[in-house]
């Protein structure tokens, strides 16, 4: 019998408008390429790190804190791995609406300690 590890973060995401569209899209891949399960929770909504739909139904949106639950084989290094993830993004939803900006890579989340 396989002993299933969890790892737990509790995260801010950075990035704006959040893991929504094309970020969203990317963090759902990256979670696929790993055998552990992934659930996400902001505030009292939990989705499937793994889901588009699930993960759009909870609107993890810029400045969210969320907690982040891998559980499974590779759940270390997923974890490790998200922490440091970039990808394309705005920093603010003034860039976002300014059509001079470009998106650049991003940090998408910062740890957050709990209190």
């Amino acid at each position: 019998m396989e002993i299933k590890i969890s790892v737990s973060q509790k995260l801010k995401i950075l990035i704006y408008p959040g893991l929504h569209a094309r970020p969203g899209s990317e963090f759902v891949k990256y979670c696929q390429q790993f055998d552990s399960d992934v659930e996400i929770k902001v505030g009292d909504k939990t989705a499937n790190g793994k889901s588009l739909l699930s993960l759009f139904k909870i609107e993890p949106k810029q400045f969210s804190i969320i907690d982040l639950h891998i559980t499974g084989s590779d759940e270390e290094e997923l974890m490790e791995n998200l922490i440091n993830w970039k990808t394309e993004a705005y920093s603010s939803k003034d860039d976002f609406d300014n059509e001079n900006i470009e998106e650049e890579e991003l940090q998408v989340f910062e740890t957050v300690d709990d209190e």
